[in-house]
């Protein structure tokens, strides 16, 4: 019995050792797997649908960013914000509050705004109104930037009660907070396209990057925002600054903001009814391949004082 117990165990080592040297052979047939490289980035996209390329301002070493809203007197600061709204009454597309809170601003605001411009004129006055024309003409374009746009004109209608609220006793104490909520988005902007910027010089330099990660990352890059999504193909734009009583009226203006604006003599006035009220007449000058075209346009007009808006001419569109 105890000979028939030790030949049982010596079976069960066998068979235990049998599967152990099984398994061991095994292990050696089968070649380790090699682990998986990396897993490439996808290439950084610039921020908002912006092309890559842009030159944007750099933060300076206090992380700020200086723009042509920074350090300028009260007098101007108010100029500046009637500049940023008006910028939003013609490019921010809402069910026209922008616009009307604008008008209410100009209106209720008249002498506040004269002396503004008469201040805004007075600093280029050395420099002759060329520099006034080209300082205005910045101006526009910086609160006009494409990708910022949606951004901007948040902070625009959040923007244009205050402003139409805001006694004029109290505006030079109102001016700085208001040019910086309204210039918000465009820092935010700059920001992050320098992050962009860092982002991608990071990728650029890592060993991990292929082509078809390059191809990938383009084909899911969001589309450029456009100011001109909803325009007519192949209008050509105008500016329109004033519907007046007959066209003796009309064309007084005219000459009126061709004395005050001589940039504006290298464009030929058209003159045209309001439809409904033949005894209005619109003045409007130039040719702009698109919304923003005439915008900047506007920006000459500005320097006069004049408040012009973008137009398609009738038959045009």
């Amino acid at each position: 019995m105890r000979s028939e117990t030790r030949l049982i165990a010596a079976r069960a080592a066998g068979i235990a050792l049998l599967a152990l040297i099984a398994g061991c052979s095994h292990k050696r047939q089968t070649p380790q797997e090699p682990a998986p490289p990396p897993a490439a980035a996808p290439q950084p996209m610039p921020p908002l649908g912006a092309a890559p390329g842009l030159q944007v301002p750099e933060a300076g070493p206090d992380g700020r960013f200086s723009t042509i809203n920074s350090g300028i007197p009260a007098q101007e600061q108010i100029w500046h914000i009637r500049a940023a709204l008006n910028v939003a009454a013609l490019s921010c597309r809402d069910d026209g509050a922008l616009a009307r809170g604008y008008n209410r601003f100009l209106k209720d605001h008249k002498p506040l705004l004269g002396t503004a411009y008469s201040a805004e004129t007075a600093h280029f006055r050395s420099a002759g109104l060329p520099a006034l024309d080209r300082h205005m003409t910045q101006l526009y374009n910086f609160f006009a930037q494409p990708p910022a746009q949606p951004g901007f004109c948040q902070a625009a209608k959040a923007e244009i009660d205050r402003a139409v609220a805001t006694p004029a006793a109290d505006f030079p104490s109102y001016a700085p907070g208001a040019l910086d909520r309204l210039e918000a988005p465009i820092i935010g902007f700059y920001a992050a396209y320098n992050a962009y910027r860092r982002d991608l010089a990071a990728w650029q330099a890592s060993p991990h990057r292929t082509e078809a990660t390059q191809l990938a990352a383009k084909a899911a890059a969001p589309a450029p925002f456009s100011s001109t999504a909803d325009e007519p193909m192949g209008a050509s734009w105008r500016i329109q600054i004033g519907a007046f009583t007959g066209e003796k009226a009309a064309r007084a203006a005219w000459e009126q903001a061709r004395a005050r604006i001589p940039s504006l003599a290298a464009y030929s006035p058209h003159y045209e009814p309001v439809p409904g009220r033949p005894d209005l007449i619109r003045v409007q000058l130039g040719s702009a391949e698109d919304r923003a075209g005439a915008i900047r346009l506007c920006a000459a007009a500005a320097v006069g004082g004049f408040d012009c808006l973008p137009v398609v001419p009738k038959g045009k569109a």
